[in-house]
């Protein structure tokens, strides 16, 4: 009876402590709110002047898969984008942050359901109707429609034939199917 007794405490023990390290592994709640100011944390970091006004510009899931992707603005300050993980008690963490060096950003993303095409951007022009990229080291092209918002997060999921689902060459396309990559680019440049 004794042993029993033990047995039952050390296992409440080791299960007090897994749950405690998920609790500290994975601290966002799933909700806009909670990731918005752990990015601001997250982000506070590595601010020169000590502050990280973060707005969140769109949050998403990919696919029903344990990803998520946060696209967000610092004021006076390119976009950014953040890829957070979903852990087994639904909670986030941030795996990596990253400002976005273009007005659409494509890279690969790696999930529980497989790869994934990623594209991040604004569209404040409204003028981008569809993103390609097509894949440099690979016969396979990714077209996606852009909404009308300001900012957008789309993803696609790559065939597991695909080995090399990155680098890729974007181009953006206009309502009447024309690449205008170089026009929006120096209309952002204009604008900043």
């Amino acid at each position: 009876m004794r042993k029993i007794k033990r047995l039952l405490f050390l296992f409440i023990c080791i299960a007090v402590v897994i749950v405690a390290y998920e609790m500290i592994r994975y601290p966002i709640e799933n909700n806009a709110a909670s990731v918005q100011q752990h990015l601001r944390n997250w982000e506070h970091k590595e601010s020169i002047d000590g502050s990280a006004r973060i707005t969140l510009q769109d949050f998403k899931r990919v696919d029903h898969s344990n990803t998520y992707i946060a696209l967000f603005s610092i004021p006076g300050d390119k976009e950014g984008m953040a890829v957070l993980k979903q852990g087994w008690n639904k909670r986030l963490r941030i795996e990596v942050s990253t400002k976005m060096s273009n007005l659409v950003d494509y890279d690969d993303i790696h999930t529980n359901k497989g790869t994934y095409a990623l594209f991040t951007g604004t569209n404040r022009s409204k003028q981008i109707e569809r993103v390609k990229a097509a894949l440099v080291h690979d016969t396979y092209t990714i077209d996606a429609v852009v909404p009308k918002s300001d900012y957008f997060v789309l993803y696609e999921k790559i065939p597991s034939h695909i080995k090399h689902p990155f680098p890729a060459t974007t181009t953006l396309l206009d309502k009447a199917g024309d690449d205008i990559t170089v026009k929006e680019f120096m209309d952002q440049e204009l604008r900043e």
